[in-house]
């Protein structure tokens, strides 16, 4: 095989080929403009190469005319690629126009008029010079008014192309070109073969610089994520100081009160007080956190009382199961050790959310709190298990009942967060929390963990007493007070609210029937429940509204 101009024309245009479908799969993943530019470029060279290489073969109208026009033709559609890649105006792109416009009246000329070839060898390389003096120039004041150079790879690539034409214009009176421009010597081929190299060199450069931008949208996009991490952080702080003004405030009191309280008194302030200082823990921890002094639910593994904890925690059950009359029994069946080792305070954080939902969800009924301790050499297994009779969940629905802001029902006191961070702390301390229930029967959520035991000897276990507590008697479901006057439809909208724990709904139906003075008594009572988000009470005092408004029987006719 020769290496003369049609070889070098046909190589050039597989190579441009190749880097025409390059950029469009780069375009296809990122939609980026510059890049249909670029593509569209090296299209254009190639097909103009594809067509020298043709000369012999096809029109001369398409092997010289089109040809050199649609390569001048692509380094303009570089210039836009580049132009929208530094976000800068296309000042040059009318002049641009014009040396095209000049180009193609000039090949036609030297074709059809005057056959003269190294006429047009000049007139290309002088569009081709004007062309990449241009680029140069944008590409240096782009970096003038960034204060820095800008991507110099470009800029030395575009040197190198300028460098080759204006070579061609100087060294074509010592190496003419023949009639044939396809039958040039050595000095034409290998500026040819330097054009194809130099159009590598521009698919690379184009590709890094697709590459930095995308680095910098990233890079910028992370300041950003991190800046809106640190205005969350700085919020959790802001949240943590004000919760901590009320709190200290009731545990200040409470120690007043505790100095001349009688026994039974005292019993109760100290729950009081010790809900506040669990509650204080939490919210020093949100503050650590916020601070980055500590990962979330970090599980820190210390010497803890057991006995002492599930009796903290049972007097919290206590309060908690009272709220709705329900029974709250701790069964702790067998021998228990005296200390363990395990994070006691996240343990505790468990059982409470759990309780907690299990109150929230039962009343009249029964909150089950199971410990069992297995000894195994110098650790523990520790069966924990809490129980209700409340309205149970659907688990045949598929719902992941463990996942963040995941409603076992919906109710406007929850969050849904009680069972994720439950889920996430059994799961850091080395269990998995289960769940058995059926709809309208009660649920049951249990866990098993291992626990070294401090003092493995029998000296180190005791037998913790159970604790239970006696409802006050059947809960008297609310019922409303005298004639209701509302209509069915309002009182059907207010139940259906109160099912779906739709509180501030409730709120605008309350506005809404608030102006009527008849209406007043059962508004606050309604209210009040409301005020104790007390879902199931209004649920039941819309529908005794209901049956109070059915026994008035239809309104007597107007006349």
């Amino acid at each position: 095989m020769n290496l003369n101009l049609a070889t070098a024309a046909f190589f050039s245009a597989l190579a441009e080929f190749s880097l025409c479908i390059g950029m469009l799969v780069l375009w296809a993943r990122e939609k980026a403009r510059y890049l249909i530019y670029w593509s569209s470029g090296f299209l254009a060279f190639g097909l103009g190469s594809l067509l020298i290489s043709l000369r012999d073969k096809i029109p001369d109208f398409f092997s010289i005319v089109v040809a050199n026009f649609s390569t001048t033709f692509s380094s303009v559609l570089f210039y836009i690629g580049i132009c929208l890649f530094f976000d800068r105006r296309r000042s040059w792109l009318f002049w641009m126009v014009a040396v095209l416009g000049l180009e193609a009246a000039s090949l036609a000329y030297y074709t059809y008029v005057t056959y003269d070839t190294p006429a047009r060898v000049y007139v290309y390389s002088a569009a081709q010079t004007f062309i990449m003096l241009a680029t140069l120039l944008t590409l240096f004041k782009a970096g003038r008014e960034r204060g820095k150079t800008v991507n110099p790879e470009v800029m030395a690539v575009t040197l190198l192309f300028l460098v080759v034409h204006a070579a061609r214009i100087i060294g074509s009176p010592f190496f003419p070109a023949p009639r044939d421009f396809l039958a040039s010597g050595n000095f034409q081929v290998l500026l040819s073969f330097g054009l194809q190299v130099i159009h590598i060199g521009y698919g690379l450069v184009f590709g890094n610089m697709h590459a930095f931008a995308l680095n910098a949208k990233l890079s910028a996009a992370l300041t950003d994520a991190q800046a809106k991490d640190r205005q969350k952080v700085e919020a959790l702080g802001y949240v943590g100081h004000d919760l901590r003004a009320p709190l200290a405030t009731i545990s200040g009191y409470c120690a007043l009160l505790l100095a001349e309280a009688h026994e039974q008194q005292r019993k109760l302030l100290q729950t009081i007080e010790r809900s506040v200082k669990y509650q204080l823990d939490l919210i020093d921890e949100l503050l650590e956190f916020a601070k980055g002094e500590l990962q979330p639910l970090a599980v820190r593994p210390v010497a803890t009382e057991l006995p002492r904890l599930l009796d903290d925690v049972s007097e919290y059950a206590i309060a908690l199961c009272a709220r709705k009359n329900n029974h709250f029994c701790r069964d702790a069946s067998g021998p228990m050790p005296r200390q363990i080792v395990l994070d006691g305070k996240r343990l505790q954080q468990v059982l409470l959310n759990l309780l907690s939902n299990a109150a929230k969800f039962t009343r009249d009924g029964v909150v089950t709190l199971s410990v069992t301790a297995e000894p195994e050499g110098d650790a523990c297994i520790l069966r924990v298990a809490v129980s209700d009779t409340g309205v149970g969940i659907d688990l045949s629905q598929g719902v992941d009942i463990f996942g963040a802001f995941q409603r076992i029902q919906a109710a406007g006191s929850s969050t849904g967060l009680g069972l994720f961070i439950a889920q996430r702390l059994v799961s850091a301390m080395g269990g998995s929390l289960s769940v058995a229930s059926v709809s309208g029967q009660g649920s049951t959520f249990s866990f098993v963990l291992s626990a070294p035991v401090i003092d493995a000897s029998g000296s180190g276990w005791t037998v913790a007493a159970p604790r239970e507590t006696e409802p006050r008697g059947p809960s008297r479901q609310p019922t409303a007070s005298g004639n209701v006057l509302l209509d069915d439809p309002a009182l059907d909208e207010l139940a259906g609210l109160a099912l779906h724990g739709r509180l501030t709904d409730i709120e605008r139906w309350i506005d809404r029937h608030a102006d009527e003075a008849a209406h007043a008594p059962f508004l606050a009572q309604l209210r009040e429940l409301l005020e104790q988000f007390d879902f199931a009470a209004i649920h039941a005092l819309a529908l005794g509204g209901q049956s109070k408004a059915s026994d008035r029987g239809p309104a007597a006719p107007h006349e």
